[in-house]
């Protein structure tokens, strides 16, 4: 039976909330919001119109490439909504997690259905590794989803198309180890601290995308710290980022072998 734990506001991360600073902010994050909905937006009324009226005339590869392109759409704006209400969530200290035993690979397999065609539309794949025996955790099996690809998909838009992006996970130092890697720009050393913060958007780069509000990286921080884990970034030798989170174990390894799969 799972548990249900909720983080005290004093652990929540909250965005600055004095006087004009903060309607600034506030105002600031709502135009951004509005933003990123509009493009996506109008594009699938756009399509379900098209759609609607030309049906007859499409043939099918044409309805096919359109309902992909819709889903696509979808799913991001729903990974967007969904960070928003956690935002909200934790920034009034009530993130609760529903603690069940579980094994890392189970959240991996929905997650990889999730990013699959957000990453294939920038010729982009996952390649998942997951050493042997790698134990259960006690742990919110949504939110560790959130986690994982709020991470690919930072990945996704700070790397180049037609590359790949790596998940590890393995054993440290008597934790599970989860690691997410890319071939993009890094990370500068003046930057590694600021990717946690609420709403903050690292500069866009050549050959990628300064999509979304700056929330993604916020809210995984939240996640890991509520699971009593750890989480840092730094600089991948031969270039690129990795960004990596610890989680306590329960001590009861998993039967699996060990795992490698490719999504693109």
């Amino acid at each position: 039976m799972g548990a249900t734990m909720t983080v005290a506001p004093e652990q929540a991360q909250a965005a600055p909330r004095d006087g004009q600073s903060a309607l600034h902010h506030e105002l600031t994050v709502l135009a951004t919001v509005a933003h990123e909905l509009r493009g996506p937006l109008t594009a699938l009324a756009t399509s379900s119109e098209l759609l609607a009226e030309d049906f007859a005339r499409l043939d099918p590869e044409q309805i096919k490439d359109m309902l992909a392109a819709m889903r696509r759409r979808a799913l991001w704006l729903q990974g967007l909504v969904e960070n928003l209400l956690c935002a909200a969530t934790i920034r009034e200290g009530r993130l609760q997690l529903n603690r069940q035993l579980l094994a890392l690979a189970d959240v991996v397999e929905e997650v990889e259905a999730v990013v699959g065609p957000l990453l294939e539309q920038r010729g982009q794949r996952l390649c998942v590794r997951i050493a042997s025996l790698v134990p259960e955790i006690q742990a919110d099996s949504r939110r560790l989803g959130q986690v994982l690809i709020n991470l690919i998909l930072n990945a996704s838009k700070f790397a180049a198309p037609k590359t790949s992006i790596d998940l590890t996970i393995s054993m440290r130092d008597g934790a599970v180890h989860v690691a997410v890697a890319d071939r993009g720009p890094g990370v500068q050393p003046e930057q590694a601290q600021r990717l946690f913060e609420p709403y903050y958007r690292a500069p866009a780069t050549a050959g990628g995308s300064k999509d979304g509000v700056g929330l993604g990286l916020s809210i995984v921080k939240s996640i890991v710290e509520a699971h009593g884990g750890d989480v840092g970034v730094e600089s991948r030798r031969g270039g690129g980022a990795r960004f990596w989170f610890s989680l306590p174990t329960v001590g009861r390894a998993a039967s699996a072998k060990s795992h490698l799969s490719i999504v693109s």
